[in-house]
């Protein structure tokens, strides 16, 4: 909010009346010769609140650009070779009607013979990955029609596995070629989109999403069977010629850059697709191969059913089929965008929102500058008003709100955690982090929300010497800000680690990547919140245009209703800010907890920036409705205004929970309502914040305005 109409007020707007024909004069001369000035700082000041849409429109053009960016950058093809052998590896097993992972070898499948596990990162062990070795073989171009994998004797325990995984509805995640196996056929969703367009809503295999990996098995009227049969199809094409940077050197027009294009790619291929039949096939068939069996269609054969005591004979086919997918388009059937033109009526709906509010907050200020400017106006022998509603508490204003150390740890953890959020979300949308990376969106995340502690610090330190006027405790203010936040994830995360940890889950951290994030934390982000604490601690406080009186000033207008609350008016204002994401909170849960890939990062990011803006905005209003009342307890209240948006957040991700998410289990519940208490606590604290600190300069503006001794 710009400085708007400072130098046109005189002491009368102090509520200090000047006396005699000198004043008198005085005073209209000064109206006279600042009115034309004063016009344009209202002006001003409608500008600065319409900004909003400008930085809306911004949002909106960068809303496309996570649609369609599927390579990422530093991310090259692997070119393979007649004969070259093939890595296949398996993830854990997963299920859309619960959020519980388990390893893939806990089941009674065949085992991996040689390495059994794969490095992963830091991201990818907090995701619930666990990716190992599968006992799978493949050799590029080498057709295998059939090829026994082994025989496993079905036991008690692993009968009860099975049927358990069965009626939960688990699946299996291969991975070849960092592409994960999928029951699609990856042709004919390039034939659709072709035919229809990128926007064309595209069925899947079955009625779930489920097209990534495929089910361990299945029940009918027989009993309970097992896909012991998997024909694997590996979509190859002719490998892309690739420009590489062999270095620098300066020339006559500066830096160039010298390149090279690498053309020779005879018998070199890519692989763009993996796709999986996978099927149940009684033992005594399968050994008919090959006149008695046909791999493609084992789906139209007996199937192997199963009960303690079974033996189960395991086996595959791998056909490799040329394609005319290239490699850059391969993860289009995964990063498909759902509901693409909702995402778009939901943005401009928003849009729309962010427009109405943001007229909303210029008309304040241009009521109010304007106000004053009319008081400059009277001329002499006109009848002088009393001051009314925010101008008469102008002496208690800027009085220290009560548990202000609790107040400013609420701002420096909201305001590191934005910045986080912000710039990892500001990555996704141009296309520089991707789910493409397993692992490397979390892993960035949690890297720079620790390095942003020197952030979180200063602003935290900053705000309790301005709010405090003392430097006193600034190095428990930062200590405080730095175990805050971090210590409630910390605490629910080894909760979660705990309760997963005795159901057998790979969905709980190990302790080795918890142990790390302990040492990040300790080791990295308090020293760091020290840090920007330090700088803080440097600053003089900042100069409050109006003087504190010593006693308190009395509340009158008490609410006689509970519409008519103040901290109604605050609950009320994140209804606002929360019709502006819900939409997008549907896509969202549903790739968190049923295992779906997002990708519409754009939307995201626009989403969240505009949900800032609203926050912001009606934090505005409602603290301008609080002044004036003569209520001069805003403080929190501001913070309340924008963070109330959680609270309508939590109710939708409850709602979700019961109504939309299918989840079974109590297990499941508990580790869904686990992650929505921390992604509540996240929007709560972050919203809150730049709510106040905007709020924050808001109230000093007006109330520079009026020059009030």
């Amino acid at each position: 909010t710009p400085r708007s109409g400072g130098e046109t007020h005189d002491l009368r707007s102090a509520g200090v009346r000047e006396r005699g024909p000198l004043a008198q004069r005085a005073a209209s001369w000064r109206a006279r010769g600042t009115r034309g000035g004063d016009l344009v700082m209202v002006r001003r000041a409608g500008a600065a609140a319409m900004a909003a849409l400008v930085v809306g429109l911004c949002a909106a053009a960068l809303a496309p650009l996570g649609c369609e960016a599927y390579v990422v950058p530093g991310s090259f093809p692997r070119d393979y070779t007649l004969g070259q052998d093939l890595e296949v590896h398996v993830n854990a097993v997963y299920s859309n009607v619960t959020v519980v992972t388990y390893d893939y070898y806990s089941y009674p499948f065949c085992e991996h013979e040689g390495k059994a596990r794969v490095d992963e990162s830091l991201g990818e062990w907090f995701l619930g990955g666990r990716i190992r070795g599968a006992p799978f073989s493949f050799t590029f171009l080498k057709r295998e029609e059939y090829t026994q994998l082994c025989s496993r004797e079905i036991g008690k325990k692993g009968y009860s596995r099975l049927k358990n995984g069965v009626d939960k509805q688990y699946r299996v995640r291969l991975i070849l070629d960092n592409l994960p196996v999928t029951r699609l056929s990856v042709d004919k969703f390039f034939e659709m989109i072709k035919e229809y367009g990128k926007n064309a809503i595209l069925d899947t295999v079955d009625e779930s999403f489920s097209y990534i990996g495929y089910a361990i098995g299945g029940k009918d009227e027989g009993g309970y069977y097992v896909n012991n049969h998997l024909t694997f199809s590996v979509l190859y094409n002719d490998a892309e010629p690739q420009t590489m940077t062999k270095g620098f050197y300066m020339g006559e027009g500066g830096v160039n850059v010298e390149q090279t294009k690498d053309d020779d790619k005879t018998d070199k291929y890519n692989i763009v697709g993996f796709q999986v039949l996978p099927c149940s096939v009684e033992s005594d068939v399968a050994k008919l191969w090959p006149k008695g069996f046909d791999p493609q269609e084992c789906g139209s054969y007996k199937k192997q059913y199963v009960k303690p005591g079974t033996t189960v004979n395991y086996s595959y086919s791998v056909y490799f089929e040329k394609s005319e997918v290239t490699w850059s388009q391969r993860w289009e059937p995964f990063l498909h965008v759902r509901g693409k033109p909702m995402h778009w009526y939901s943005f401009l709906d928003s849009l729309l929102i962010i427009m109405l509010l943001a007229i909303l907050v210029a008309g304040i200020l241009m009521r109010t500058v304007r106000g004053d400017i009319a008081r400059y106006e009277q001329g002499p022998g006109e009848i002088e008003r009393e001051d009314t509603g925010w101008k008469l508490i102008s002496g208690d204003v800027f009085r220290t709100p009560p548990s202000p150390g609790s107040l400013v740890t609420y701002i420096g953890a909201g305001v590191q955690v934005s910045a986080c959020l912000f710039i990892s979300l500001a990555f996704m949308a141009f296309g520089l982090i991707s789910p493409v990376k397993r692992g490397a969106l979390m892993t960035w995340i949690l890297v720079t929300y620790f390095l942003l502690a020197v952030f979180g610090g200063y602003v935290g330190v900053k705000f309790h010497i301005d709010i405090t006027r003392s430097r006193d405790g600034w190095r428990l203010i930062a200590l405080r800000v730095s175990l805050f936040l971090g210590g409630i994830v910390i605490s629910i995360l080894t909760l979660l680690n705990i309760v997963l940890g005795a159901a057998k889950s790979t969905q709980g951290i190990p302790f080795l990547p918890m142990f790390l994030l302990f040492l990040m934390w300790v080791g990295l982000s308090i020293p760091l919140t020290f840090v920007g604490g330090y700088f803080a601690s440097k600053k003089e406080p900042v100069k409050y245009p109006v003087r504190t009186n010593q006693i308190p000033r009395e509340i009158v207008n008490k609410p006689t209703s509970v519409i008519a609350h103040p901290m109604f008016i605050v609950f009320l204002s994140g209804l606002l800010p929360f019709g502006v994401m819900y939409v997008d909170l549907y896509f969202i849960f549903s790739a968190m907890f049923e295992h779906l890939y997002y990708y519409a990062f754009g939307f995201l990011f626009g989403m969240t920036f505009i949900t800032a803006i609203a926050c912001i905005e009606m934090s505005i209003v409602s603290t301008y409705m609080i002044l004036c009342i003569e209520d001069y307890r805003w403080w929190w209240r501001s913070f309340y205004a924008g963070g109330s948006v959680a609270l309508y957040f939590a109710l939708y991700g409850l709602s979700y929970l019961i109504f939309d998410s299918g989840l079974e289990g109590s297990l499941s519940k508990f580790v869904f309502i686990c992650y929505l208490a921390i992604m509540s606590t996240i929007v709560y604290v972050s919203m809150g914040a730049l709510s106040f600190a905007v709020s924050y300069v808001f109230v000093r503006k007006i109330y520079a305005a009026i020059k009030a001794d």
